[in-house]
């Protein structure tokens, strides 16, 4: 669930990171404030509340060290669909319409964040229920990490002459 490094195994399970979402609303959307947290938002429920939750369960260190981490509890998942949701997001969106007059561009920015997330995350990492409570259909989407980890290896390997990877 977490990238770890054990030995010279690096082994990156994530899918999207923060810091990609960021720049990616700040150069398509815009560097407004709302409208960058708001790019974050969907992904902010799972990054307050997991590492929380792993020390209360006493199992940071464990799972720090063998990178293997705990299965999250039903309910953390919930809140994770229901931020990766389009028509959730279609109906907050229209209620901001409604009690202000205007489309929130932040939507926007949430939006973009749940259709890059649904190619780039695989079942085994939370794929987002985009259509959550309406199905819970997930795309087996495949991780920016499986496509750039091994071309990093083979840059390395062939800069190094290596046979092996590092990766």
């Amino acid at each position: 669930m977490w990238p770890g490094i054990r030995g010279l195994d690096l082994k990156l399970n994530c899918s999207m990171d923060p810091l990609t979402h960021l720049f990616i609303t700040r150069k398509v959307i815009g560097a407004e404030p709302t409208v960058v947290v708001a790019g974050l938002a969907p992904d902010t429920p799972f990054y307050l509340t997991y590492p929380a939750w792993v020390i209360k369960q006493g199992q940071f260190a464990t799972a720090f060290q063998s990178n293997e981490w705990p299965e999250a509890p039903r309910w953390m998942k919930t809140l994770h669909h229901i931020c990766h949701s389009l028509p959730v997001l279609l109906t907050v969106t229209i209620l901001i319409k409604f009690i202000t007059g205007k489309w929130p561009l932040a939507a926007l920015a949430w939006g973009v964040h749940i259709l890059i997330d649904i190619p780039t995350h695989s079942r085994k990492n939370w794929a987002p229920q985009f259509l959550w409570p309406l199905s819970s259909i997930t795309v087996d989407g495949l991780s920016w990490t499986d496509v750039a980890i091994p071309g990093i290896n083979r840059a390395i390997n062939k800069i190094s002459g290596r046979v092996t990877g590092l990766f």
